[in-house]
Protein backbone atom coordinates (compact mmCIF):
# COMPACT_ATOMS: atom_id res chain seq x y z
CA UNK A 1 0.00 0.00 0.00
CA UNK A 2 1.38 3.39 -1.05
CA UNK A 3 1.54 6.28 1.43
CA UNK A 4 -0.64 9.30 0.73
CA UNK A 5 1.37 12.05 -0.94
CA UNK A 6 1.89 15.21 1.10
CA UNK A 7 1.78 18.56 -0.65
CA UNK A 8 5.29 19.98 -1.12
CA UNK A 9 6.32 22.43 1.59
CA UNK A 10 9.39 23.89 3.25
CA UNK A 11 10.08 24.96 6.81
CA UNK A 12 12.99 27.05 8.02
CA UNK A 13 14.00 29.50 10.73
CA UNK A 14 13.79 33.23 10.03
CA UNK A 15 17.23 34.86 9.78
CA UNK A 16 15.92 37.90 11.63
CA UNK A 17 14.06 36.58 14.67
CA UNK A 18 14.57 32.77 14.62
CA UNK A 19 10.85 32.01 14.30
CA UNK A 20 9.91 28.88 12.34
CA UNK A 21 8.31 29.60 8.97
CA UNK A 22 6.33 26.87 7.19
CA UNK A 23 5.29 27.50 3.58
CA UNK A 24 3.41 25.34 1.11
CA UNK A 25 4.79 25.54 -2.42
CA UNK A 26 1.61 26.66 -4.09
CA UNK A 27 2.19 28.78 -6.16
CA UNK A 28 5.73 27.55 -6.97
CA UNK A 29 7.67 30.83 -6.79
CA UNK A 30 6.92 31.74 -3.19
CA UNK A 31 7.80 35.13 -1.79
CA UNK A 32 6.80 36.10 1.68
CA UNK A 33 7.68 37.74 4.94
CA UNK A 34 8.22 36.44 8.45
CA UNK A 35 5.08 36.95 10.56
CA UNK A 36 7.26 37.86 13.54
CA UNK A 37 9.71 40.45 12.20
CA UNK A 38 8.42 41.11 8.64
CA UNK A 39 11.79 40.14 7.10
CA UNK A 40 11.20 39.09 3.48
CA UNK A 41 12.28 35.80 1.90
CA UNK A 42 12.14 34.17 -1.54
CA UNK A 43 11.97 30.44 -2.25
CA UNK A 44 13.64 29.20 -5.44
CA UNK A 45 10.91 26.78 -6.50
CA UNK A 46 9.91 26.50 -10.12
CA UNK A 47 6.98 24.66 -11.67
CA UNK A 48 9.04 21.51 -12.42
CA UNK A 49 10.13 21.10 -8.78
CA UNK A 50 6.56 21.19 -7.56
CA UNK A 51 4.94 19.20 -10.38
CA UNK A 52 7.55 16.40 -10.50
CA UNK A 53 8.30 16.54 -6.75
CA UNK A 54 12.01 16.25 -7.50
CA UNK A 55 14.56 18.15 -5.46
CA UNK A 56 18.09 18.85 -6.71
CA UNK A 57 18.91 21.98 -4.68
CA UNK A 58 17.70 23.66 -1.52
CA UNK A 59 14.72 25.83 -2.36
CA UNK A 60 15.81 28.47 0.13
CA UNK A 61 19.59 28.91 -0.30
CA UNK A 62 20.23 27.00 -3.55
CA UNK A 63 22.88 24.65 -2.10
CA UNK A 64 23.03 21.21 -3.71
CA UNK A 65 24.17 19.36 -0.55
CA UNK A 66 21.04 17.71 0.89
CA UNK A 67 20.36 14.73 3.15
CA UNK A 68 17.33 12.63 4.06
CA UNK A 69 15.94 11.70 7.47
CA UNK A 70 12.62 10.46 8.85
CA UNK A 71 10.07 13.22 9.31
CA UNK A 72 9.61 12.81 13.06
CA UNK A 73 10.33 15.03 16.05
CA UNK A 74 13.56 14.00 17.78
CA UNK A 75 12.22 15.32 21.09
CA UNK A 76 9.11 13.12 20.86
CA UNK A 77 11.24 10.07 20.05
CA UNK A 78 13.51 10.76 23.00
CA UNK A 79 10.53 11.13 25.35
CA UNK A 80 9.14 7.75 24.24
CA UNK A 81 12.35 6.08 25.40
CA UNK A 82 12.68 8.18 28.58
CA UNK A 83 9.20 7.07 29.67
CA UNK A 84 10.02 3.47 28.69
CA UNK A 85 13.26 3.58 30.70
CA UNK A 86 11.49 4.94 33.78
CA UNK A 87 8.83 2.25 33.50
CA UNK A 88 11.34 -0.53 32.79
CA UNK A 89 11.90 -1.44 36.45
CA UNK A 90 8.24 -2.00 37.42
CA UNK A 91 7.44 -3.67 34.09
CA UNK A 92 10.50 -5.93 34.10
CA UNK A 93 11.81 -4.32 30.91
CA UNK A 94 8.67 -4.92 28.84
CA UNK A 95 8.23 -1.16 28.39
CA UNK A 96 11.57 -1.09 26.53
CA UNK A 97 10.28 -3.76 24.17
CA UNK A 98 7.07 -1.76 23.69
CA UNK A 99 9.07 1.40 22.94
CA UNK A 100 11.17 -0.49 20.41
CA UNK A 101 8.04 -1.79 18.67
CA UNK A 102 6.56 1.73 18.64
CA UNK A 103 9.80 3.04 17.15
CA UNK A 104 9.80 0.32 14.48
CA UNK A 105 6.17 1.05 13.55
CA UNK A 106 6.87 4.78 13.29
CA UNK A 107 9.94 4.13 11.13
CA UNK A 108 7.85 2.34 8.51
CA UNK A 109 4.76 4.55 8.83
CA UNK A 110 6.38 7.98 8.56
CA UNK A 111 7.65 9.62 5.41
CA UNK A 112 11.01 11.20 4.74
CA UNK A 113 12.10 14.82 4.86
CA UNK A 114 15.02 16.25 2.89
CA UNK A 115 17.20 18.75 4.76
CA UNK A 116 19.80 21.24 3.57
CA UNK A 117 23.29 21.05 5.06
CA UNK A 118 23.78 24.79 4.55
CA UNK A 119 20.70 26.49 5.99
CA UNK A 120 18.81 23.60 7.63
CA UNK A 121 15.64 24.06 5.57
CA UNK A 122 13.32 21.04 5.78
CA UNK A 123 11.69 20.04 2.47
CA UNK A 124 8.60 17.82 2.79
CA UNK A 125 6.43 16.17 0.15
CA UNK A 126 9.22 15.51 -2.37
CA UNK A 127 10.31 12.15 -3.75
CA UNK A 128 13.37 10.59 -2.21
CA UNK A 129 16.40 11.07 -4.45
CA UNK A 130 19.17 8.44 -4.61
CA UNK A 131 21.64 11.35 -4.69
CA UNK A 132 20.63 12.36 -1.15
CA UNK A 133 21.78 9.90 1.48
CA UNK A 134 21.54 9.99 5.28
CA UNK A 135 23.28 12.70 7.32
CA UNK A 136 27.07 12.72 6.87
CA UNK A 137 29.15 14.67 9.38
CA UNK A 138 31.97 15.08 6.83
CA UNK A 139 29.61 16.74 4.35
CA UNK A 140 28.34 19.03 7.14
CA UNK A 141 31.90 20.03 8.05
CA UNK A 142 32.74 20.69 4.38
CA UNK A 143 29.71 22.97 4.08
CA UNK A 144 30.57 24.76 7.34
CA UNK A 145 34.12 25.49 6.06
CA UNK A 146 32.91 27.13 2.84
CA UNK A 147 33.68 30.81 2.51
CA UNK A 148 30.50 32.85 3.02
CA UNK A 149 29.59 36.01 1.20
CA UNK A 150 28.22 38.99 3.07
Amino acid sequence: MERPVRPPSVSFLCDGCGREIIRALDPPGVEGACPGCERSFVLRADESHVRLRVLTRCLRCGLDRLYVQKDFSKKAGLWIFVVAAVLSVPTWGLSLLAATLIDLALYYALGDATLCYGCGTVHRGFRRSPAHGPFDIHAQEAVDRRPRTA
